[in-house]
């Protein structure tokens, strides 16, 4: 039973994800590439708004669409080693995005602002918290699971979720799972947070 659900939501998310792409209402000249930067840079979106879920981009960026366009979102509160990083993926990098993807098996994400927080980061993508039907913050649980570093965007500013998330974290690393697992590349020195 849960197959035939599963199956039919990656259908109904597939044909969304399809609509989004190639039909517009509104203006069907106008596609979703040729949307400027300063387009997406001044659209907010509707915090607490459920959207189609599109696809995993790493362990802490993903791809929703929001009204007539794909936008990426970057998760509030998390790092994750990077898979596209010059020269070579980071170490853990390629377990985090398929932790996160294996999170994501779901056709929609409820996005949450934080409005301690800028709307976007210096990559123009979102800055949101999101949370699966059924209530799962997907951040804690990318945290709790080990498969990210807590983190700040801007360490003057402490955003609303930190003190769970920072617990989420420390739960990881005494249960020594993902990152933090004895198996696990050695810690390396801080990277540039993308």
């Amino acid at each position: 039973m849960r197959t035939v659900f599963l199956t039919s939501l990656l259908i109904v998310s597939l044909s969304l994800n399809a609509y989004l792409l190639v039909f517009r209402s509104d203006n069907p000249q106008k596609s979703v590439a040729a949307t400027t930067t300063a387009e997406r840079t001044n659209t907010r979106y509707s915090s607490g708004t459920t959207y189609p879920f599109l696809r995993v981009v790493d362990g802490d960026t993903i791809l929703v669409g929001i009204g007539e366009r794909t936008e990426y979102v970057r998760l509030i509160g998390l790092n994750a080693p990077e898979p596209n990083d010059p020269g070579s993926a980071e170490c853990e990098a390629n377990e985090a995005t398929a932790h996160l993807r294996e999170i994501m098996r779901v056709g929609s994400v409820t996005l949450t602002s934080d409005l301690s927080q800028e709307p976007r980061d210096s990559y123009g993508r979102f800055f949101a918290y999101a949370s699966l039907p059924g209530g799962i913050d997907v951040g804690e649980q990318m945290l709790r699971d080990g498969y990210a570093h807590e983190y700040a965007p801007d360490p003057l500013k402490p955003y609303e979720r930190q003190t769970l998330y920072r617990q989420a974290e420390e739960a990881a690393r005494s249960a020594k799972q993902g990152l933090w697992a004895d198996t696990a590349c050695p810690p390396s020195p801080a990277t540039e947070v993308r």
